[in-house]
């Protein structure tokens, strides 16, 4: 409760941070003759819209993937039901825009945009000290996760899809399909992120020592990367590489476009280009403990492993023996 030029206010808060925030605007407001009746009237009926702009100009850009971030963020501001005020945004309307998409999109997909549209509100308090009470994101019932993805890649996957895009697997590519095959292979050899791929310098690449250095990562932590005999082979098989920046001189955009393209004219079901980080894993764990596989691939938590790690049951019945 604030009481200022005679005039009286009060709001109810989950944290002591966010009643002091409400009440530091509160007050200047009041100070400024535009005092509010109720939190819902302020500001000026900020639309979501500007909120979700302003995120996707000062926060999405620091972080990685948030290319796509931005995506999201303007696929959830264009929703009907969305085009109000952020004040106005309840845990009842956010519920019912949760109902609709899952209509639309997956479980897993929607707890992305959820998780997203939660992240904005919570800078929004905290940070932007705007008017908004409560996260309204954080009163819902998620959407129940379903079973972590286990798919897997075949080397007769491989073969078909690196074949489709033109590429023998050794000499030095020279176009868009063929780079998008040799990231692909790649990737199956070094548990690495599309993103990791694409961002790699050759000034980080240092075969003598056999391992690339990743100096931004999902997750924020830098790390090395070893190289298998075969990714040693990829890498060497490049020519002029002195010449060039980064290793693989292709948008994420245009080599998701290529990779999607080629699964679906070879008459592959269900592949996904980060399904390689799963069979790297896989096949790597065989070769190495998990903390050491934990290191490479940059997993702070081992558990976390547990999503990626498929391996066929009939090498585990072989391992008792």
């Amino acid at each position: 409760m604030i009481r200022r030029k005679g005039q009286s206010l009060s709001a109810t808060f989950d944290t002591e941070a966010e009643a002091r925030a409400w009440a530091a605007i509160e007050e200047a407001r009041i100070a400024g003759g535009t005092a509010l009746a109720h939190v819902k009237e302020a500001p000026s009926g900020m639309p979501l819209q500007a909120l979700l702009d302003r995120y996707s100009r000062e926060v999405s850009p620091h972080k990685d993937g948030g290319r796509w971030e931005q995506i999201r963020l303007l696929l959830i501001g264009r929703s009907p039901m969305l085009q109000v005020a952020a004040v106005e945004v309840d845990s009842a309307l956010v519920a019912k825009w949760r109902d609709a998409r899952l209509k639309e999109v997956s479980a897993s997909t929607v707890n992305r945009e959820l998780n997203l549209l939660s992240a904005v509100f919570t800078r929004a308090i905290r940070e932007w000290r705007l008017p908004i009470t409560l996260n309204p994101v954080r009163q819902i019932q998620r959407p129940k996760q379903p079973h972590a993805r286990a798919r897997r890649v075949s080397d007769a996957e491989r073969a078909a899809i690196l074949a489709k895009l033109g590429w023998d697997g050794v000499s030095q590519p020279a176009s868009i399909e063929q780079w998008t095959a040799f990231a692909f292979a790649l990737a199956l050899e070094t548990m690495m992120r599309q993103g990791e791929i694409l961002r790699l310098t050759w000034q980080h690449v240092h075969l003598d020592k056999r391992y690339v250095h990743l100096p931004k990562t999902k997750n924020g932590t830098p790390r090395d990367v070893p190289l298998s005999s075969q990714a040693m082979a990829l890498i060497r098989g490049l020519k002029e590489r002195e010449k060039a920046d980064r290793v693989v001189p292709v948008s994420a955009g245009t080599l998701g476009a290529y990779f999607r393209q080629a699964v679906k004219d070879v008459g592959i079901r269900d592949l996904h280009f980060h399904d390689s980080r799963r069979e790297s894993l896989t096949r790597l764990s065989k070769k190495l403990s998990v903390i050491e596989l934990a290191r490479s691939s940059g997993h702070k938590d081992t558990r976390a492993l547990m999503g990626y790690y498929r391996p066929d049951v009939t090498d585990l019945a072989e391992k008792l023996d």
